[in-house]
């Protein structure tokens, strides 16, 4: 039996994240603390793109207060410019008090036993990690009906590399599979889902928002999938991302081995998914071309100290005769922005985010 916690918030989200944290979490002195938050673009909390910064930031004081070493970081699917750009606008970098990082600086090729791809590029700081806790926004999604728990651990990979694996797959229960192969990566500790505010219609970026007021919990994130799926009034057996997560022996969805504590209760009127572009064969080559971006160098802020060629996982940096990306071996994953300290590397602005809104808002 699984146990879902679902607790009206109002003016007390620290006070609800505590009493989660009491519920699930283990001591955590000392211990590495990645969490990892739906931090989609460099939108402002008002947007309901993100995951609240309000809860965000309830979570790292109560991990700081119980001793942990904090990292706060995502890999945004349409990063704008830097992480730290997209996480000022979103409101992280006060919320987060010093522990906001790019999580893509370091990334490491990890095997996969996915039939569609024979390893992932996952940032290396997921798997440093003790203890990971999941924190993402309460989202209908064009693809997957919600944005979850098991969606949101598709963030562990960088950068360019997350838009490249959209088209190794065709239709929606092949990349729902494909998804669950990268939470298999690393299961997260903790599932904490925002739903101060839920978004409706055609999300992840376009919908509609609905005051919702609560937070949801559990460390199966099946389970927490199933519940907010059931909260919008729909069944979570028809949904393919959390029936196959079960099946990989991730959790359970079906609501006699789920025990629901505290104050469920279903959307009224929650409106569904109408738009099936992300099925059409343009949408195919829109993520296909997210997938090609490639960092923008800046040559008059370079003053060669070869940081982005010694940490570019793939050797396509070099400064030898000028500061130059290989353009056929660079994976997309942007280490060289975060780690430039001149601001030498940028993300193509606004070109992703461009890119994005096509696929969600057509």
């Amino acid at each position: 039996m699984s146990k879902v916690l679902v607790y009206d918030v109002k003016d007390d989200v620290r006070g609800k994240i505590r009493a989660i944290f009491d519920e699930f979490a283990p001591k955590l002195a000392a211990r590495q603390v990645l969490v990892k938050p739906n931090l989609l673009a460099a939108s402002p909390p008002e947007s309901g793109v993100n995951t609240h910064p309000a809860v965000v930031e309830a979570i790292v004081l109560e991990c700081l207060e119980r001793g942990a070493e904090v990292l706060v970081g995502d890999n945004s699917g349409s990063i704008d410019r830097t992480p730290w750009y997209t996480a000022e606008v979103a409101g992280y970098i006060k919320a987060c008090h010093g522990c906001f990082g790019g999580i893509s600086s370091e990334v490491v090729q990890v095997l996969s036993g996915s039939r569609f791809v024979k390893s992932f590029w996952v940032s290396k700081a997921v798997l440093d990690a003790d203890y990971v806790i999941n924190v993402p926004k309460f989202k209908a999604h064009v693809v997957m009906t919600i944005t979850g728990a098991l969606k949101n651990t598709f963030g562990y990979v960088p950068g360019g590399c997350k838009n490249q694996l959209h088209f190794k797959t065709v239709g929606r229960r092949q990349f729902a599979e494909l998804l669950v192969d990268v939470h298999l990566v690393r299961p997260p500790d903790l599932n904490i889902m925002e739903a101060l505010t839920v978004m409706e219609g055609n999300g992840p970026d376009a919908g509609p928002l609905r005051d919702v007021g609560k937070v949801l919990a559990s460390t199966d994130a099946v389970a927490l999938d199933a519940t907010a799926v059931r909260m919008t009034g729909q069944d979570p057996a028809k949904v393919p991302l959390i029936t196959i997560a079960h099946d990989k022996g991730l959790g359970v969805w079906a609501e006699d081995r789920i025990a629901v504590l505290g104050d469920f209760a279903v959307i009224p009127d929650f409106k569904k998914v109408t738009n099936g572009y992300w099925a059409s064969d343009e949408a195919v080559k829109t993520f296909a071309e997210l997938g090609k971006i490639k960092p923008v160098v800046f040559l008059s802020k370079c003053s060669p100290c070869d940081l982005c060629g010694l940490r570019c996982p793939v050797g396509a940096i070099g400064i030898i005769g000028g500061l130059r990306v290989d353009e056929e071996k660079c994976i997309s994953c942007f280490a060289c922005v975060e780690f430039c300290p001149r601001g030498a590397f940028e993300v193509p602005s606004g070109r992703a985010q461009a890119i994005m809104s096509k696929v969600f808002s057509s």
